[in-house]
């Protein structure tokens, strides 16, 4: 436990190296500039507060009150622009004191308790907290699947603040020392004022790229040139964080048993017991999930070579989205991908928290003994894993190279739920039918709605006959996890011109479209009785 804290708040330390920082690094800079000694620790104290309470609550927190989950986003966004208002124009904040007369007296009693700065800083803080999105490494990842498990925990709980400590001391340095330079210089001390007024321009400049997503953007572009997490993505730590997991599965004597199992495919039902003596590979995988089927091929083909060597592969099959519940839509998609090897429906998330597991997919290879004894998460490693399968099945290795993929940026998974959804260039209504419409063109990796729409948690639905889902996207093919059912076809628009017609055949993930590798304007014309989850993206021939 205290090696998982202490890797946590490591992770926090070197988040300020990730460009995940760039949005808010101004405000954190122009700390210094307004007068309050304590104005540094107050901001950072309410960052770690802010940031701790929202990441473990927010999801309860929407569905408890039926909020927007942007609601108290952009109420940060307008707080952080009146900060940056008031420090370019001093007087501003006698004007605001005046017009918000019903609760001056709470203003005034404030600004009195917060003579060093202190309070009216951890106010500033708060809604920092808000409007921060850290890089989501392994430590985060964590505590996302058990926040969307309702798994939270102690230990969940001192991770985010582990985390969020970790992050909070090198931005009060930064802070801080920001400040201590401009009173130890002369030449700063003097244009402290327009120092202070350049940081409040700032300040606005970020309520702007904030309120229209651009930070977003700016993290996708600089992640090419910075790292996302030194220590995280740091090969000693990963090894450290591998025992870790191997400790934590060894407490529970062997390699987790399939709990939870709803329904077997393929296979009566299966337990590690009885697969003694064989060379098991768990892995876990959703049909919709583009990665994961990626990863399928390299799978069916170790079951057919080696199935009759002694090698088991499961599939624990846990869904992201409610429709993948359904044994039968399961059934369906083994059965069009050609797996044929037993798959497991982990419909509770019951052995995925067995294994501790963060991913999909991931692999687990499991020797005769019950040992796990090797992990990977993600796509690739296809020629290591194939070894040591051949290594604990006593076979001789072989001289195998890994396939080389040609690393092109594509835009990144996009969701269309008001639970994931963040990238619509208009303010969605959670639950509610409306109308949508935009006027300016789609920024990068944008979404726009036209038409009625409902959106849900998980999926949008159009609620009408002249409803369109568009994206700007980079990439050369784009799918969509689609679900429902309609006599009428989507209709695909590239660019602006017709680009084919979709026909609904099930629940699943579908190919919408492939074409040169560059920017495009994707636009869906969805028809009644549809619902759309969320586009993937891959850059396959």
């Amino acid at each position: 436990m205290l090696l998982l804290l202490g890797f946590a708040f490591l992770a926090g330390i070197f988040t300020v190296l990730s460009p995940c920082i760039l949005p808010i690094l101004p405000a954190i800079l122009s700390a210094g500039t307004v007068q309050g000694k304590l104005r540094p620790l107050g901001i950072i104290i309410g960052l770690i507060c802010s940031f701790t309470f929202f990441t473990l609550s927010l999801t309860a927190i929407v569905h408890a009150t039926g909020l927007s989950p942007n609601l108290l986003r952009y109420a940060a966004i307008v707080l952080i622009f009146l900060f940056g208002l008031v420090m370019i124009f001093p007087w501003l904040s006698n004007w605001f004191a005046k017009i918000t007369a019903p609760v001056a007296t709470l203003g005034q009693h404030v600004q009195e308790k917060s003579s060093t700065g202190f309070v009216g800083g951890m106010i500033f803080g708060l809604a920092l907290g808000l409007l921060w999105t850290p890089c989501a490494g392994p430590i985060l990842a964590a505590i996302t699947t058990l926040v969307a498990t309702h798994a939270i925990n102690l230990l969940a709980v001192l991770m985010t603040l582990s985390y969020s400590v970790g992050a909070g001391i090198p931005m009060f340095l930064i802070a801080y020392g920001g400040g201590r330079i401009i009173q130890s210089s002369r030449f700063l001390s003097q244009h402290a004022e327009g120092i202070r007024q350049f940081f409040g321009v700032l300040m606005i400049v970020v309520a702007g790229v904030l309120a229209f997503h651009w930070d977003m953007m700016l993290e996708q572009k600089l992640s090419r040139y910075l790292p996302s997490s030194m220590v995280e993505n740091n090969t000693k730590v990963q090894q450290q964080l591998q025992q870790l997991r191997g400790e934590t599965l060894e407490k529970m004597g062997k390699a987790p048993d399939f709990v939870g199992i709803t329904e077997w495919i393929n296979s009566p039902p299966l337990t590690m017991e009885e697969l003694r003596g064989k060379v098991v590979l768990v892995d876990f995988w959703t049909y919709s999930c583009i990665n994961c089927l990626r990863t399928l091929p390299y799978l069916e083909k170790w079951y057919a070579d080696y199935k009759d060597q002694g090698l088991v592969i499961v599939g624990v099959h846990t869904p992201e989205f409610e429709f993948e519940k359904d044994p039968q839509n399961v059934a369906a998609a083994a059965k069009r991908l050609g797996v044929d090897y037993p798959i497991a429906l982990d419909n509770n998330y019951k052995t995925w928290q067995a294994f501790h597991n963060n991913y999909w997919p991931a692999h687990y290879l499991i020797d005769q003994e019950g040992n796990i004894r090797m992990e990977h998460f993600g796509e690739g490693a296809y020629a290591d894993t194939e070894n040591e399968i051949r290594e604990l099945l006593g076979l001789a290795p072989l001289n195998i190279a890994e396939p080389q993929v040609v690393s092109m940026p594509i835009s990144p998974e996009t969701y269309l739920g008001y639970g994931r959804g963040r990238s619509y260039v208009v303010e969605i209504k959670p639950g509610q039918t409306a109308v949508y419409a935009y006027s300016k063109p789609l920024g990068d990796d944008q979404v726009g709605l036209k038409g009625s729409w409902l959106v849900e948690q998980e999926y949008i639905t159009p609620q009408g006959n002249d409803c369109y889902l568009n994206m700007n996207f980079l990439a050369k093919r784009v799918y969509l996890v689609l679900a429902g059912s309609s006599k009428e076809p989507i209709e695909v628009f590239l660019d602006g011109k017709p680009a084919g017609e979709i026909f609904m055949d099930g629940d699943k993930k579908y190919d919408i479209v492939s074409t040169t590798y560059q920017r495009h304007q994707l636009s869906l014309k969805i028809p009644e009785g549809i619902n759309a989850y969320a586009f993937t993206f891959g850059n396959e021939s």
